[in-house]
This record gives C-alpha cells, sequence and structure tokens, in this order.
C-alpha cells in the first residue's frame, strides 16, 4: 500500500501531471458517453428513458410514463418525481441533455471529493486515501457514466447526507435522503436503519415528511392526485415483480428482471444462477428456496451492524471515523439484498473502501488487523474489475462476493481501538 501511496502523492506533488491525467481521463470518459448517448444509433444509454417519461409529462400524458419506450424498447421503472423532473429538459436536442447529464454527473463526482475533504474530527481523510477509493471505484463509475446513470449522483447524495449529519443539520439530512431514495430507490433507502440504530428521531422524522413531499405532495402537484396515486401503484407492482414465479412473462422480464444477466450483483440473483443452470430451466419454476436464502440473510446481514453497536461503549464525543465505518455498511445491504442490483449501483463502495484505508492507517504495520483489511480491500477492488471485464466472473458473482468480504471486515474492525482512538 505504501508504494501506491507514493505513486499518488507524486501526482498531487506534480499538480500539472495529476491536472493533465483527471482532465484526459474526464475528455475520453465524455467522448465516450457522447457518441454512445447522442450520435450512436443504437443510443446506448438509459438516459433515454427517463427522457421519454419525461416527454410524457410534458405531453400531459403521464398516465403512460411506465408504457413509453425508448428507441431500444427500453421501460421506464422509477417513480413519477424522476419523470416530472426531467420534463421540462425532455425536448432538447438529445445531444444537449446527453452533455447536462454528464457534466451533472461530473459535479456530482467533484462534489462528493469537496466532501470528503471536508470530514473532521479523527476522520480526516488524506487526498491519497480518497483518490485511491475513486480508482478502487473506478469500473463502477466509467459505467455510470457511459450509460447515463445516477450511480454518482446518488454517491453525491450519500456524501451530502453524511456531512449534514455529522454536522447536525438533522432536518436537511433526513429531506436530503427522503429526496435521493424518492428520485430513484437507491441503495441509500437503508440509511433509515442507520438513523435508527443511532436512535436520531428528529433525522427519521424529517425523512417520513421528505417521503410525503416527493412521493406524494409535490407530484400531485403536478399531475394531479388521482394519476400521481394510481403511478404509484404500477410503480409498486412493478417493484414487487422481480422475486416473483411469474417475472419471466412480463415485459420487463429481459430488461431488468431476469436473474441471469451477469450486471445483476444481488445475492439473490447470484444463488439462481447458481442454483438453476440456465435460464431456459428456470423460467415457470418456482424459487421459493432463493427467496427464503435471500431474505434470511438479508435479516442478518442487517442484524449484525446493528448488534455491534449495542457492543460497543457509547463515547462521550461525536467519532466521526466509526460513524463513517457505520454509515458506509448500510447501503451496501440494500445491493445484497435486492433482487436486481446492476454493477453502476456500487458506486456506493467508495465510502466503504475510505472507511477501510482510513482504518488501515491507524493500525501497525504487520498486524493480523492490518493485513486483514489490505487483504480485503484489495480483494473487493480487484473483485469489481474483474467482474467487470469478465463476463463468466461476474455471472458466478464475484463483484458481490469481494463487496460482502470488505463489508464483513469493516464491520468486524469496528470495536477495535484504533478506530474509537483520536
Amino acid at each position: 500500500m505504501t508504494s501506491i501511496q507514493n505513486i499518488i502523492e507524486f501526482f498531487f506533488k506534480k499538480k500539472w501531471l495529476g491536472i493533465l491525467l483527471i482532465l484526459g481521463l474526464a475528455g475520453g470518459v465524455g467522448i465516450s458517453t457522447f457518441y454512445r448517448g447522442a450520435i450512436s444509433p443504437k443510443q446506448r444509454t438509459d438516459l433515454t428513458v427517463f427522457l421519454k417519461a419525461g416527454e410524457a409529462v410534458a405531453d400531459h400524458r403521464a398516465d403512460q410514463i411506465y408504457s413509453v419506450t425508448s428507441i431500444r424498447g427500453w421501460h421506464y421503472v422509477y417513480t413519477p418525481l424522476l419523470a416530472i423532473l426531467l420534463a421540462p429538459v425532455s425536448k432538447w436536442p438529445l445531444d444537449a441533455t446527453v452533455s447536462l447529464a454528464f457534466l451533472l454527473s461530473l459535479a456530482c463526482l467533484a462534489g462528493t471529493v469537496l466532501l470528503s475533504r471536508r470530514l473532521s474530527g479523527n476522520a480526516k481523510p488524506a487526498p491519497w486515501q480518497i483518490a485511491l477509493s475513486l480508482i478502487f471505484c473506478l469500473p463502477m463509475l466509467l459505467n455510470t457514466f457511459t450509460r447515463g446513470q445516477f450511480g454518482i449522483i446518488t454517491l453525491f447524495f450519500m456524501a451530502a447526507i453524511f456531512q449534514s449529519y455529522i454536522t447536525r443539520h438533522k432536518v436537511l439530512t433526513g429531506l436530503l435522503l427522503a429526496f435521493a431514495v424518492t428520485l430513484k430507490i437507491s441503495p441509500l433507502a437503508f440509511l433509515v436503519f442507520f438513523f435508527l440504530m443511532k436512535r436520531e428521531w428528529k433525522i427519521l422524522l424529517s425523512t417520513a415528511v421528505g417521503f410525503g413531499l416527493f412521493f406524494l405532495l409535490l407530484p400531485s402537484l403536478a399531475i394531479g392526485f388521482h394519476q400521481n396515486w394510481e403511478l404509484l401503484k404500477i410503480w409498486k407492482h412493478l417493484m414487487s415483480l422481480a422475486q416473483s414465479d411469474g417475472a419471466h412473462l412480463h415485459y420487463l422480464w429481459d430488461e431488468l428482471l431476469t436473474p441471469f444477466a451477469e450486471d445483476n450483483q444481488s445475492l439473490y440473483a447470484v444463488i439462481t444462477r447458481f442454483a438453476w443452470p440456465s435460464e431456459a430451466l428456470f423460467a415457470g419454476h418456482s424459487n421459493a428456496l432463493a427467496r427464503w436464502i435471500t431474505s434470511g440473510a438479508g435479516v442478518v446481514l442487517l442484524a449484525l451492524p446493528l448488534l455491534k453497536a449495542r457492543q460497543t461503549p457509547r463515547e462521550p464525543e461525536q467519532n466521526t471515523l466509526k460513524l463513517l465505518a457505520e454509515f458506509s455498511l448500510f447501503p451496501m445491504l440494500m445491493l445484497f439484498t435486492s433482487p436486481v442490483t446492476q454493477i453502476h449501483h456500487y458506486t456506493v463502495v467508495y465510502f466503504l473502501f475510505l472507511a477501510a484505508l482510513m482504518m488501515m492507517e491507524r493500525v501497525p504495520c504487520g498486524s493480523p488487523e492490518r493485513k486483514y483489511l489490505g487483504f480485503s480491500l484489495w480483494a473487493c477492488a480487484l473483485s469489481l474489475t474483474l467482474g467487470m471485464i469478465f463476463p463468466l466472473l461476474g455471472y458466478w458473482g464475484l463483484p458481490l462476493w469481494g463487496s460482502m468480504l470488505l463489508w464483513g471486515t469493516v464491520l468486524c474492525s469496528l470495536n477495535k481501538e484504533h478506530v474509537h482512538g483520536t
């Protein structure tokens, strides 16, 4: 790890070289994103799906947001709020909206870095730790950029929620969480359990108020209460299909629901692929065993950090590193337990990487715990990269297993002295 740190710090010292590297990478990704989304006749980006739903709202056809399709035949599956927010730009030229979406994601990535640097107390990450965490997350970040997805925006909201929490802006914390979850059901939904563990009743109350605002009130003002309510019922039905035995008959099967897509890195999907030799043999059969295993694992994984918190003595002052480590655990839970978890959702592993690197720096060189943390970090980073490069490794869930290994290692390190000390 020291050699990697020295290389990263070299680029910080040679600022012009680091800036050139960042600009070159951003330019290359921007060109690829623009070509895939705006120039390629296949429009290989999810952004066009969101824009089609927004166009339906703009044309006073909001009742059709779940039936309209993009040029590739893909359907919109998110809450009405996102379609409503995109309505004003839905009829812009595609090259303009693709460029705007790329710049927004780029700004959110910069915002995540800035908020990471603003952590205080005993959790002031070094620049090389932030840079290395981003490098480890690079496969998911690139995937999110080129697909026009919201993974980086979700990551920014996660950073903003944590920053708001440690600065004790509790109402804002709850509203940010509610907006992020409503905008696009994301890994951040499990942060509700983090704040429940911390007994942050004011944050939970403001989150509930936020859900009322963003699920019901604001969309109803835009498209009417009855229409918004009917759309929410359709959306709820779509979300319940993934683990149903009849999902293979639905039009979303090939687009989203099939557990046999190597891009799906949920525990449910990977277990299904182990249990059934092919999609053809699986379709139409009961998958109750996989559902029970996934549900049981979800309960156990959720209980582990809650039990760990009860075993850890309360501290008289806020411990930012411990909070960051605990905070980073909960969004990962939705990645593990949701029946559909695509690889671009794994951008939130950034904070798990950052917490693990900061813990590792407090452990003496050569100690078993430092070795465990180091091994888990590299195993997770390699699993995410190799799982994206080699479809067969992704099919057998390498990114999932590597992420669960790092998650468990960070969890086990929570009650160590180096986490609690200053």
